[in-house]
């Protein structure tokens, strides 16, 4: 089996055969690939032979360039470096471009296997020099027809670069940085046209640098530092022609220096020869007819000056001169200004290289140009033409001048304040400069504008007046108005072209040189007006200021709302939270909430029928507390505007949350609906406005169902009654405590919602365009027709601000007259304070004022203790046995009608919950405190923070308030007056510091550490209202404590004969005889 595996192994031969042959006829398909290379990047024009890659971003030679290309374009592309060789193949190569690629770099020999004279381009690159041996070819000597190496960095040739080259037709080695040349760079080279050596370093010419360039016919040599024209510079030019030398600070020419030159034409002009030899103008058999010697001061000039010049010659030579030499009869002598203008009719080749010169040429014929040199206020060097000196601080009052190399432009400076204006440029003497406009610092020079402006000013114009920046809101630095961060503006009005033209005019007052769009150097439109930001920090304003941008989360008119997914909290907007975390929040707030209500049912229990309790107590000065921070809730948000001090800003933050401001409560409707943008306010009406009236009607239904209920029951009808009246008090209670606590909230939205609620804002400098907006929801427009709608509803609801204290005012003026003889509305002392005055009396001081051991529980128990002043445990009830408390209500129904009375007036009540704290003369001043709650924050509400009488109005009230207060002493309580008195003198503390901060602002340390100190102070003021009642408090809690360590001894039931027998009854003490009757009558009753 093997030997017959190894039989049939060379029958696979011919395979492989095959396989070779097939690569080897697609290898020169490969090939062939590989050198059209360059012709899938660049266009080839095979009928043609070129290949033109201009402009399509080469970083390095291509490959695969067709062999036979005649022309060669790799222009305009990254090409930083040519390797030695890169074009060996070419043979039919005439002409290669490499300009505008960023060389920096040329290798020996990178002509290396080129054949035929090319013309090479490699203008305007990086290069630093042309190195040795660039261009030889082994063994041949070639042509070059043109090399151009103007416009890049060069500073060293090097003296064998043109090594293997035997004629040039044209060398271009104008604007580099070429200080010295080899003196044998051209020993072996001819130049048969033009050699251009202008806007270079130069300062001389070697001396044998030309000496065998007896074909050259042009040379340029303008726009060095040549202060010296020797002999030796020219010896041998024996051909030369024309000799362009202007713009050099020459200063001396040698004798005879041309002598060994045909020029027909000299341009020697804005040099700074100041005296002429006696023959410097000889040349080989008197062959000038052209000498421009203007722009010199020349003031001697020898007679002998002209002899050697061509039969009509023309010169034109500067009126500077002392004494007009003697001249022949066929020369034409023209003594010309700064304003002569030379005219030449010239080639095109001689036009391209004028142009550079500081002439401007038009097209006369075929090949032929006529070219005049550059006017005053004009300059040259550009690419095409003349260029006039730019409006502001320039002109120019001679003729023929060229940019200098390195330079912008080439124009005088006007003096320190004057400018020539556009309708007088281009500035073509000083006169033309005048005195800058107003608003502008005429110390400076005036640049490409009107003189800059002053510091803190601004322009519409760039070359017309400033104008004195706005007091507040825009920085003018730039000399235009661009907002500083906390303030706003829109351009939401008018046209899109005011605010399109304001942005192209910032773009062109920034530049600072003459590169600005001149159609947009003027704004004519009208500027937006600035309005401070509610929330400093939510106007950011970055980039070029002229957009209004504002922090992430914000947006809208001021800033003021809040973006999709976040919703506002005191003014700020904060990141939606999960629905799960905002599920737990309001389960916990409402875990606190019963908490606190059965904390607070239990104490009023225990302690109905035994004086004020501790928390009966403390519950009415929390009642203190709440009104002092709504209202302080209130003025922090009604006077966002001024510049709180960020402590108390946080602290009115924290005081708004006892507002109770219902909708506030709850977060935003749009975290869980993004759609849902209803305007909050809006929100906060209609919650107020139906909590109300959900309040009411709640009641009713919680009344109507106990009595349907009490009708069902098989109890007597006098039980009944007693029963549903306690349930009617009870309504009446929870009605009056919410309806009590939320009022101020409710009232403010109201206020809020009234037409003088809105805010009037101009958008633009002018006062032309306003709009509405809503003072405390600036995205909404009072004129339109959703908010007029609820201008009429917060108008009818004014009802409700008056009617509810009035309401309650004639509530208790009827229940104080139905009651007179009861003690319901009375706080006044008595000495049968347990059998009728209701709760919380007790005995008082000479002043009137409640004795602070009235909260002791001992007093409570004190009719239960023996006589030895065993004490009864207030807090337990120990050693009593006392009835089950849900049987309370009806056993206190159950009693005989004068002791049910007693009974019913210790239990809290709505007339009790108002008029407790106070003296029996004023039993109507809860309601008073009501009112002020709004009054002192109403005119706030509706006019705003920026009126200094609206703040007037409001300090004025509150020190009415607090003069009322002090004078009248309408508490019974002495510490619950001083916290009153405390209150209200804070909040005239807090407005007068309100009042304070409206004054314009001090710049200096000492008003800064006054502002301090005023923080600090507030600060303090604000928080000892919660310092008190928190210490309250805890005094309370120790003595309960105290107290309950010592708690009385049980009663001993049994008697003596002839002793009266007293029985507890939920803790009250009753007579055998009452409580026999009781028993019989709840007998009675049962059955």
């Amino acid at each position: 089996m093997a030997q017959i595996t190894r039989r049939k192994e060379p029958e696979k031969s011919p395979g492989i055969h095959w396989l070779c042959l097939a690569l080897l006829c697609t290898l020169p398909l490969c090939l062939a690939t590989t050198e059209d290379d360059a012709c899938h990047v660049c266009e080839c024009d095979s009928f043609k032979k070129i290949v033109n890659c201009n402009g399509k971003g080469l970083k390095s030679m291509p490959n695969g360039i067709p062999h036979d290309t005649t022309l060669l374009y790799l222009a305009n592309n990254q090409i930083s470096a040519i390797e030695s060789g890169a074009f060996s193949g070419l043979t039919s190569l005439i002409r290669l471009d490499l300009s505008m690629n960023g060389l920096t770099e040329l290798t020996p020999d990178m002509m290396k296997g080129v054949g035929g004279s090319v013309i090479g381009k490699i203008y305007n690159n990086e290069l630093l020099e042309i190195p040795s041996r660039l261009f030889y070819r082994p063994g041949q000597e070639h042509h070059i027809l043109t090399l151009d190496f103007s416009g890049n960095k060069i500073q060293h040739v090097a003296a064998d670069a043109l090594l293997g080259v035997k004629g040039v037709q044209e060398v271009f080695l104008s604007s580099n940085n070429i200080a010295s040349l080899p003196e044998d760079l051209f020993a072996n080279v001819t130049v048969f046209g033009t050699l251009d050596l202008s806007s270079n370093d130069l300062s001389s010419i070697p001396d044998g640098l030309l000496r065998f360039q007896r074909k050259l016919r042009t040379l340029y040599l303008h726009q060095n530092f040549i202060r010296v024209l020797r002999r030796e510079m020219f010896v041998g030019l024996q051909n030369l022609r024309t000799l362009m030398i202007a713009d050099n600070p020459i200063t001396e020419i040698d004798e005879r220096v041309f002598s060994d030159t045909q020029l027909v034409n000299l341009y020697l002009f804005n040099a700074e020869l100041r005296s002429i030899g006696a023959r410097p103008f000889m040349t080989r058999a008197n062959s000038l007819l052209l000498v421009s010697l203007y722009g010199n001061d020349v003031e001697v000039i020898a007679d002998s000056v002209w002899q050697d010049l061509g039969p009509r010659c023309n010169v034109s030579i500067g009126s500077t001169l002392r004494r007009v030499p003697f001249t022949r009869s066929d020369l034409n002598i023209n003594l010309v200004g700064t304003d002569f203008v030379q005219t030449l009719s010239v080639t095109k080749e001689e036009r391209n290289l004028l142009i550079r010169a500081g002439f401007s040429c038009e097209k006369t014929g075929y090949r032929t140009y006529q070219c005049t040199t550059c006017h005053q206020g004009t300059y040259g060097g550009a690419p095409e033409d003349c260029k006039p000196c730019p409006s502001g601080g320039f002109f120019q009052n001679r003729t023929g001048q060229v940019v200098k190399r390195g330079a912008d432009l080439n124009c005088f400076f006007c003096n320190n304040g004057t400018y020539v204006p556009p309708e007088a440029h281009p500035g073509k003497t000083i006169g033309d400069c005048v005195v800058c406009p107003s608003g502008t610092d005429t110390s400076r020079h005036a640049g490409f504008r009107a003189c800059p402006c002053v510091s803190n000013y601004y322009r519409k114009d760039r070359f017309g007046e400033c104008f004195a920046c706005p007091l507040q809101g825009t920085d003018c630095s730039e000399e235009y108005q661009h907002l500083l961060p906390g303030f706003w503006w829109t351009w939401d009005w008018g046209s899109v072209d005011n605010y399109q033209s304001y942005e192209k005019y910032v773009q062109n007052i920034l530049i600072h040189n003459e590169s600005y769009d001149e159609s947009t150097v003027r704004f004519k439109g009208a500027l937006p007006k600035v309005h401070p930001c509610p929330r400093k920090e939510s106007c950011q304003n970055g980039g070029d200021g002229i957009n209004a941008t504002c922090e992430f989360g914000y947006e809208d008119f001021l800033c003021s709302q809040c973006i999709a997914n976040y919703y506002s909290w005191f003014n700020r907007c904060f990141e939606c939270p999960r629905w799960y975390v905002f599920l737990l929040e309001i389960v916990a707030a409402l875990v606190v909430i019963v908490v606190l209500i059965i904390i607070v049912m239990w104490d009023l229990r225990r302690h109905r029928r035994r004086g004020r309790s501790a928390i009966n107590a403390l519950f009415s000065r929390f009642k203190i507390v709440l009104g002092f921070y709504q209202i302080m809730g209130e003025i922090f948000e009604a006077l966002d505007g001024i510049h709180w001090p960020q402590a108390l800003t946080n602290i009115g933050s924290f005081f708004r949350l006892l507002e109770v401001n219902i909708a506030q409560l709850i977060v935003s409707p749009r975290c869980y609906f993004p759609n849902f943008t209803y305007p909050t306010i809006y929100i906060e009406f209609i919650t107020g406005m139906s909590f109300v009236v959900f309040v009411v009607l709640l009641a009713l239904i919680v009344y109507g169902c106990r009595k349907s209920y009490l009708k069902m029951t098989k109890l007597s009808k006098e039980v009944c009654n007693n029963m549903l009246a306690q349930t009617k008090q009870t309504c009446y209670l929870v009605v009056v405590i919410l309806l009590f606590v939320t009022y101020p909230s409710v009232s403010s939205a109201i206020f809020t919602l009234l037409p003088p609620g809105c805010d009037e804002f101009y958008l633009d400098d002018t006062d032309h365009f306003k709009v509405l907006r809503l003072r405390s929801d600036y995205s909404i427009d009072c004129e339109s027709n959703q908010h007029v709608s609820y201008n009429y509803a917060a108008e009818v609801s004014l009802c409700y601000v008056v009617g509810l204290p009035l309401a309650l005012f004639l509530m208790l003026w009827a229940s104080c007259r139905s009651n007179k003889g009861s003690d319901q509305c009375s706080s006044a002392p008595s000495d049968d304070c347990n059998a009728g005055q209701p709760l919380g009396c007790s005995e008082t001081d000479q002043s009137g004022y409640q004795n602070e051991s009235d909260l002791d529980p001992k007093s409570d128990t004190e009719l239960l203790c023996h006589a030895n002043s065993e004490e009864i445990n207030t807090s337990e009830g120990t050693g009593v046995q006392s009835e089950d408390v849900e049987h309370d209500d009806v056993t206190s129904s159950s009693l005989p009608e004068s002791d049910r009375e007693k009974t019913d007036d210790n239990k809290i009540t709505w007339v009790s919950f108002l008029c407790e704290n106070y003296k029996e003369q004023f039993w109507y001043w809860e309601i008073v405190e009501l009112a002020r709650k709004v009054l002192q924050v109403v005119f706030v509400l509706m006019f705003g923070a920026d009126d200094h009488f609206t703040l007037f109005a409001t300090i004025v009230l509150s020190v009415a308030f607090l003069i009322a207060h002090a004078y009248l002493k309408p508490m019974k309580d002495a510490a619950e007056h001083r916290l009153q008195m405390c209150s209200l003198t804070t909040i005239f503390l807090n407005l007068s510091a309100a009042s304070l901060l409206l004054l314009p602002d001090e710049e200096n340390q000492s008003s800064d550490a006054r502002k301090e100190f005023l923080v600090v102070f507030l600060i303090v003021i604000n928080l000892n209202i919660v310092a008190f009642v928190a210490g309250s408090a805890v005094w309370t809690l120790v003595k309960a404590v105290w107290k309950t360590s010592r708690s009385c001894r049980p009663i001993n039931t049994s008697h003596t004969e002839g002793e009266t027998t007293l029985r507890l009854i939920s803790g009250i003490p009753i007579s055998d005889s009452i409580y026999g009757s009781v028993s019989n009558h709840h007998a009675t009753g049962v059955s």
